[in-house]
């Protein structure tokens, strides 16, 4: 069930200039709501706005309506359905080259974790994590993209 679907850019203000710039945008997806609640309320203190999504399916949907406003994807690697992660991961960076994801998991030891890919704004976090250090991957990633 996604929590937020379509965003609307900020309208002008009285004199016709635009609006201040939005807080930077995440695509947050993972079917653990307890989890999601707990990075709701770390990247909002970070001044984040969340789409989010327990499916990727949702997610794709979140994606393609809002996908000029997102600026990153932190997601689940695995879910109940057919798709995972790193699919939506393959689907947004074949549409956005380099843009920046983080595929999150609790099936994978530190022996089997994928490699992150700076250069492709690719990166894996094993659970449990560190939220600071999905921001700083992002905050990484973000930067090599401009």
């Amino acid at each position: 069930m996604a929590l937020n679907f379509k965003i609307t850019p900020p309208a002008p203000d009285k004199a016709g200039q635009p609006a201040a710039a939005p807080a930077r945008t995440l695509l947050l997806v993972d079917d653990d709501h307890t989890l999601l609640l707990t990075l709701r309320m770390f990247f909002k203190r970070y001044g984040w706005h969340l789409l989010e999504a327990d499916s990727v399916e949702e997610a794709l949907k979140l994606w393609e309506a809002n996908e000029e406003y997102i600026d990153a994807v932190v997601t689940d690697y695995s879910f109940g359905g057919t798709l995972t992660g790193q699919d939506l991961v393959t689907a947004v960076q074949l549409r956005r080259p380099g843009f920046p994801c983080v595929v999150i998991s609790g099936l994978w030891t530190p022996e089997r974790r994928p490699p992150d890919e700076p250069q492709r704004g690719l990166f894996y976090r094993m659970k449990p994590f560190d939220p600071r250090e999905l921001l700083r991957d992002i905050d990484q990633a973000i930067c090599r993209a401009q």
